[in-house]
């Protein structure tokens, strides 16, 4: 029994070792997905944005070819 539990021990430390590198990987890929996520969301903000400012323009432009 002496010889069991140390063996135990290092079964337990390498199951763990293996399950927090996978973590660390997740992770990373994880923070890859989330940068990924914040540049696509922030060129659609500004897409958006420079179509709101074009259709000002052109209701503008409308608006002083009517009143000519």
């Amino acid at each position: 029994m002496k010889g069991v539990v140390p063996f135990l021990v290092v079964v337990l430390v390498i199951v763990i070792a293996v399950l927090g590198s996978y973590n660390l990987k997740q992770l990373d890929t994880i923070q890859i997905l989330n940068e990924e996520i914040f540049e696509q969301a922030r060129l659609r903000h500004n897409l958006v944005m420079e179509k709101y400012g074009l259709e000002k323009k052109l209701e503008k432009l409308e608006q002083d070819s009517l009143s000519n």
